[in-house]
């Protein structure tokens, strides 16, 4: 069995086509450098491939697209490089068409969904009529030797045909397609001068942090959130929460009400008192017939230094890895009170759990502050936003790379877009944090 190797910087699903071919030994300089590109695998046989790789090491992704003789997307493997030498099988995608003429990922096209997680775990859903009919959720029972395949070295693609087709295959022989690329290998003026096509595809990666400065800005505004609302969201007040004491510096965010506060994030900020805010924002709106006012809390803030934010990352606990996010997952804290808390782990115990966390009816704005005198510790508790669900917390930093907050953020204005007056400059991405 023949397999032609076709390289490019990109691969376009939609037209199942490679953009900017590259030569072998382009394709191999990019891989060394963790570069984005694709590998086209197609059996002389047949005019559509039989599988597409798109491969990012500077993501430590290689994604592998099965093809059926249509055209159509039948399985997906998302590999991700969590070992110098291993790849973990993170997600696995398959779709089932019952005709020649149904189209790529209809309704009606049956499919099977896994997750798997390092540590074993994993979860599976089948749906044997597509996404509008019933569907079956149970644990991945997968093998530990099933989710690890040894990472391969450039140009070794024999065994992403056996993945794409199910199984072992007759002997290949991978034949290098021939291609032009005069603008990837000819003189290094004439590719500096050539304008770059936005990728077609991108590696999947973890939600980014999003208007976390703009958030705690007092009249920053944000498109309306939704068709009902006769005016944006304007940022209205940013409370003073109070002072959260951490003897050791080991910040807890979790739901106040959980028995089990979980562990403290792994960045410590310096033990002490910092200052804790609250971002509200508002919006007006109407119900029958009714003018109201709303006003959402959008995100908690524990500041550390009077240094402008310059930077922002997740916060993770022991045992995170952001490798095994795929698109828009974000590790975070749940609830299930409608509320959330900063805390020093030496108190977390101690402090979480109990009724008192409850804020008092009487309280609009929802803050309870506890202390614990053989500690010194205290938690603050402030609403979580629209209520129950995870929340991601962001660490900023200064040009120093020194911490200068944690900001729980609610998710409220993240799909929104910012708000300028024409008149004004536009404000910048990312503003000082204080």
């Amino acid at each position: 069995m023949i397999i032609d190797v076709t390289y490019g910087q990109d691969w376009d699903a939609a037209s199942r086509t490679v953009l900017g071919p590259l030569s072998r030994e382009r394709a191999a300089s990019r891989d060394a450098a963790g570069e984005q590109y694709a590998v086209v695998l197609r059996d002389r046989e047949r005019p559509q491939p039989i599988a597409v790789l798109n491969i990012a090491w500077a993501h430590d992704y290689l994604g592998v697209w099965a093809y059926d003789e249509q055209g159509r997307r039948t399985r997906e493997f998302d590999l991700r490089r969590l070992e110098p030498d291993r790849l973990f099988c993170r997600h696995i995608a398959e779709w089932r068409y019952d005709s020649a003429d149904m189209e790529e990922f209809a309704d009606e096209a049956g499919r099977v969904l896994i997750d798997l997680y390092p540590d074993g775990t994993g979860g599976k859903i089948s749906e044997p009529q597509g996404v509008r009919g019933p569907s079956l959720h149970t644990l991945a029972r997968v093998p530990d030797e099933q989710r690890w395949m040894p990472a391969p070295a450039f140009g070794d693609w024999g065994w992403a045909v056996a993945l794409a087709a199910g199984g072992p295959l007759p002997e290949l022989t991978l034949a290098e397609a021939p291609v032009e690329t005069p603008d990837q290998d000819g003189p290094a003026e004439n590719r500096e001068n050539t304008p770059a096509a936005a990728p077609a595809w991108c590696p999947p990666g973890p939600l980014r942090p999003r208007h976390l400065a703009e958030m705690f800005t007092p009249g920053t505004r944000f498109t309306p959130p939704d068709s009902q609302a006769t005016g944006p969201y304007v940022v209205e007040r940013v409370i003073d929460a109070g002072t959260l004491r951490l003897p050791t510096g080991r910040v807890v965010a979790c739901d106040p009400g959980w028995i089990d506060p979980g562990v403290p994030f792994t960045v410590t900020v310096p033990p002490g008192a910092h200052p804790v805010q609250i971002a509200t924002a508002s919006y007006p709106t109407e119900h029958w017939g009714k003018s109201l006012h709303m006003e959402d809390f959008t995100g908690a803030r524990l500041l550390v230094s009077g240094e402008p934010t310059v930077t922002w990352e997740m916060a993770l606990r022991p045992g995170e890895d952001p490798r095994t996010l795929r698109d828009g997952e974000f590790y975070g804290f749940g609830v299930d009170t409608g509320t959330g808390c900063f805390v020093d782990a030496v108190a977390a115990d101690t402090l979480t759990g109990g009724e008192n966390t409850l804020p008092d009816e009487d309280d609009t704005d929802g803050i309870v502050v506890l202390d614990d005198p053989e500690s010194g510790a205290n938690l603050i508790v402030y609403p979580s936003g629209m209520g129950d669900g995870s929340y991601p917390v962001w660490i900023g930093r200064d040009a120093d790379g020194e911490v200068t907050c944690l900001l729980a953020d609610m998710l409220i204005l993240r799909g929104q877009e910012l708000l300028v007056d024409p008149a004004e400059p536009q404000r910048p991405a990312w503003t000082a944090a204080g």
